[in-house]
């Protein structure tokens, strides 16, 4: 057990979590669904290793946006390494926050308005 590790559970408020993270970890293997969560780091500009299903369903390019790793051993050393490396946390924070512009609903409300009128 490491000391800077910390498994909460379930809270009430993620915010504060993904506020005080070093990297965001999405060690998904099962689900779906929206990644609010993993939006939601994207956003507050967090460095983030997932996996592939992780980051399913939104527009990531692994190296590029996130770093992604699916077995157990890649994601752990792709962990330790962005905790290691100051500049690629840097790097990918501010990936990770230019693409979460693009799911702003200030960004998607014309998109959506535009396709509910085409459908009328």
């Amino acid at each position: 057990r490491d000391s800077g590790v910390v498994v909460t559970g379930e809270v009430e408020d993620v915010k504060p979590y993904i506020s005080a993270a070093t990297v965001y970890l999405v060690p998904l293997r099962v689900g779906g669904g929206v990644r609010l969560k993993l939006l939601q780091a994207m956003a507050m500009a967090k460095p983030i290793v997932t996996t592939s299903l992780g980051a399913e369903g939104v527009d990531l390019v692994a190296g590029r946006d996130v770093v992604m790793a699916d077995d157990a051993a890649s994601f752990a050393a792709a962990a330790v390494r962005l905790l290691e490396d100051e500049q690629e946390r840097a790097r990918l924070a501010d990936a990770a926050r230019q693409l979460a512009l693009h799911y702003d609903w200030r960004n998607l409300l014309p998109l959506l308005t535009r396709l509910y009128e085409e459908g009328r």
